[in-house]
């Protein structure tokens, strides 16, 4: 439970931060190499979008944002924006915009890569990436560099779009580039793992892992770690790529997923093996869990393959999906009581840590405390609480009130950034949530449509009032990318183009 000592550590710390007249940038996926997805910027709500860019030749400004800007964007009843219903675009669902010195950087499945002015959404420059892109671009110095579904990697000058090298995998990347220390390092589904030079793209080394990589991977000042299909996770050097450590944990695949690195652990999230979807399991557990301590007990159980006598049928090792690794030898010293809480193809999302240092994922329960009671799928709820470092149990956020999200799902939960005290909430289908993590403040942001699957979202960013929505080209490939806040402004990637948010006055 957070003490309100907590809140005024960190109502300071902002007071801090305030003063310091800096912004920071967010060069790769989830912020840093450590894909913690967290940074000290914000936006407070309410929120008003500031530009769609809907492509290179069609960028929406709101009239309401600058002077002179032509464009009706405030959202209300009976209200679509002025965009056409089709785009000559794909963005995939996994990718998340990067924004660095005033550009944000963003691909797309026909294979275009763009470089989008901050300010107003004006296209700086496009080029080419043979066989499109599924995975986020990374940023180094003055480099962006984007990987293809076809295996080519590039670089281009981050400030005029010129092409200064190539790499040919020879296999598809799925996964997002990293950046750190001068070099990036992509992986493939040939099982490859490469270091290049981030200016010349010369390699530096290549290491073969013993399986194909689909997902992604995160590292520490030493260490880059990744996960193979054959679910090994492998602790590689980044100096000259010799792999210092292997582990195996449960799962059927590392796909749409990348770990995360905090404390003295590696947290590794594996799409569960029975299945990916998540309803009504878990729910003899539940109500055999009178309180979160008997729960959480019970959870232990349950994932340990313990039926209860047969009255937890769906009892097994199997549904572990998050795993504390360390980082010395890749060893588990405890199981994370998470379940499953995810369906629809897509797995669960990695954890993002807050600015105190917790470590926040998704756990079904019988006792919210944080986010709602009630979802769909479950007769009981999920909730989002703080792993445990010592034991891999939770320890709840309680606020005193709880938040009120909708719409939850099993089936269809958020990828999910810390932005300041804020916890974004992102996914291409339901749209945005945020809610404050120190008072539980709810604000519901953005819908793709006001009026749609038996829904009415009145919200602060709604591109079309009734169906049809604004489409894309292609079908888009499935994920979860959170929101991206760099000096104030939160940026967010559609299928069918980039919108910037801006705090509404």
């Amino acid at each position: 439970m957070m003490r309100s000592t907590g809140r005024s550590v960190f109502l300071l710390l902002g007071l801090i931060l305030a003063l310091r007249a800096s912004a920071f940038d967010w060069p790769q996926l989830q912020g840093n190499a450590a894909r913690t997805g967290q940074t000290t910027d914000s936006i407070a709500p309410p929120i008003r979008a500031r530009w769609i860019w809907l492509g290179p030749t069609l960028t929406l400004r709101n009239r309401d944002s600058e002077p002179g800007w032509p464009h009706d964007l405030t959202s209300r009843d009976g209200y679509s924006y002025p965009a056409p219903t089709t785009v000559p675009l794909t963005i995939a669902d996994t990718v998340q915009p990067v924004v660095v010195g005033g550009r944000l950087f963003v691909g797309t499945q026909e294979g275009g890569v763009y470089a989008i002015a901050t300010f107003d959404g004006t296209t700086l420059w496009s080029a080419s990436l043979p066989g499109g892109t599924a995975a986020t671009a990374a940023v180094e110095a003055d480099t962006v560099v984007f990987a293809s579904l076809t295996g080519i990697v590039r670089g281009f000058g981050a400030s005029d779009g010129a092409l200064r090298w190539e790499f040919d995998s020879g296999k598809a990347i799925t996964g997002a580039p990293l950046t750190t220390a001068g070099r990036v390092f992509v992986a493939d589904h040939g099982g490859w793992v490469t270091a290049l030079d981030v200016a010349s793209g010369a390699p530096v080394w290549r290491t073969r892992l013993s399986a194909p990589v689909l997902g992604g991977m995160a590292a520490d000042d030493t260490t880059l770690y990744i996960g193979s299909e054959d679910m090994r996770v492998h602790a590689v050097r980044l100096a000259d790529g010799t792999i210092r450590a292997q582990a195996s944990v449960r799962g059927q695949s590392f796909r749409m997923l990348w770990p995360v690195v905090h404390g003295p652990f590696v947290w590794v999230s594996s799409v569960t093996t029975p299945v990916i979807g998540s309803e009504y399991v878990m729910e003899s557990l539940m109500e055999d869990s009178p309180t979160s301590t008997i729960e959480e007990a019970n959870i232990a159980r349950w994932l340990s393959g313990d039926t209860n006598g047969g009255r937890w049928p769906d009892a097994g090792e199997d549904w572990k999906r998050l795993f504390a690794l360390r980082r010395s030898d890749l060893g588990e010293s405890f199981t994370v009581l998470a379940g499953p809480a995810e369906g629809c193809g897509i797995p669960v999302s990695p954890p993002v840590v807050t600015l105190d240092g917790r470590l926040l994922t998704y756990f079904k329960t019988r006792h919210p405390t944080f986010t709602t009671i009630g979802a769909f799928g479950t007769n009981y709820s999920i909730d989002i609480c703080a792993v445990n470092p010592a034991t891999g149990g939770r320890i709840q956020i309680n606020n005193g009130q709880l938040a009120g999200m909708w719409m939850w799902e099993t089936d269809n939960l958020y990828a999910m950034t810390v932005c300041g005290p804020w916890l974004w909430l992102r996914q291409n289908y339901r749209g945005t949530q945020m809610v404050n993590l120190y008072t539980s403040a709810h604000r519901f942001v953005s819908a793709r449509i006001r009026s749609e699957d038996g829904g009415y979202m009145p919200w602060d960013i709604v591109y079309r009032d009734t169906v049809p929505g604004i489409t894309s080209a292609e079908q888009p490939l499935l994920g979860r990318a959170g929101v991206v806040v760099v000096n104030a402004t939160g940026y967010m990637t559609e299928n069918f183009g980039v919108t910037a948010m801006e705090h509404m006055p």
